[in-house]
């Protein structure tokens, strides 16, 4: 009995101890799938077309929504990065990813929840904005 309540405890400390690295595992796997439908979106003409039309206006709609989400600038030298966005066909945004941090892509999918983004031409619409930013 001694032996399954330690090997119990020691299954539950490598448990603990890997959670970090399954947290980055699946952030990367969203970034990647992000990121694939991102470009995959920019490539066909409907996604040429909006970008055109629309890719200015979606960074400086970031640009408050990053500068709520990011802790006080670390540093003066910005850190060049891409966030995902998953817009609605009305262009309400339903997700953020960024390949930086889970909790910054969180934060600003909760506080770009209300902001009004151009119509997509579908649901699900997954598009890429640069940013930069002091980290």
């Amino acid at each position: 009995m001694r032996w399954d309540v330690r090997r119990g405890v020691l299954l539950g400390v490598a448990l603990l101890a890997a959670r970090p690295a399954l947290a980055q595992d699946d952030l990367a796997a969203r970034v990647k799938k992000a990121q694939d439908a991102a470009r995959a979106n920019a490539a066909s003409p409907q996604g040429r077309e909006w970008a055109q039309r629309h890719s200015s206006a979606t960074g400086r709609l970031l640009i408050p929504v990053l500068n709520r989400c990011l802790p006080e600038p670390a540093g003066d030298i910005p850190t060049v990065f891409s966030v995902y966005v998953r817009l609605s066909q009305a262009g309400r945004v339903r997700e953020v990813v960024t390949e930086l941090d889970a909790a910054l892509g969180k934060c600003m999918t909760t506080a770009a929840r209300e902001m009004p983004f151009p119509e997509a031409p579908r649901d699900d619409y997954w598009i890429q904005v640069n940013m930069a930013a002091p980290l």
